[in-house]
């Protein structure tokens, strides 16, 4: 049951309340300025937020949205560096990104490969253990301004992906 409005208003508004886009991502660390360095030099993120006093930085582009927050987690935490982050980039170039990490020392678990779906996917990790992935998928991108949805089909799973382009 929801609360409501916590002002004490009767009315609501059915058309707000939903989840947009992820805003920010949690990346445990070792060691917040060698990450800082990392991420800066490796991956070409901007330190947009630097809180090291509060043990935490955020790392992205200049838009607001799909940032890393890294923080060194108490040794009582959980989480702790190392693993599968979930975080997915996306970028104009897979191949030149891996070209480009690899000379900058970045492991990579997957080089670039085209996946069921139409993409091209690569998954390397941070000098943590963290995992993260990185897709090009032309079809995704070029057909966000196409009217016709468009189909991609895995034959030997029998998968099929629907791109709807967005709507303006």
């Amino acid at each position: 049951m929801p609360i409501g409005d916590p002002m004490g208003s009767e009315l609501y508004d059915l058309g707000r309340g939903t989840l947009k886009r992820v805003w920010t991502t949690r990346v445990p660390v070792k060691d917040l300025d060698d990450a800082i360095d990392f991420y800066q030099d490796s991956f070409g993120l901007a330190l947009q937020v630097d809180d090291r006093r509060n043990g935490r930085a955020i790392l992205g582009a200049d838009d607001p949205l799909g940032r890393l927050e890294l923080y060194v987690p108490g040794p009582s935490e959980k989480r702790q560096p190392g693993g599968d982050t979930g975080v997915v980039f996306a970028t104009d170039s897979v191949f030149e990104l891996h070209r480009r990490l690899v000379d900058e020392g970045v492991e990579f678990l997957l080089k670039p490969e085209k996946q069921p779906w139409g993409g091209v996917m690569v998954i390397f990790q941070d000098p943590y253990g963290n995992i993260f992935r990185a897709v090009d998928d032309s079809l995704r991108y070029e057909g966000e301004n196409v009217t016709k949805e468009k189909e991609a089909k895995d034959r030997e799973s029998g998968v099929t992906i629907r791109f709807v382009p967005s709507q303006p």
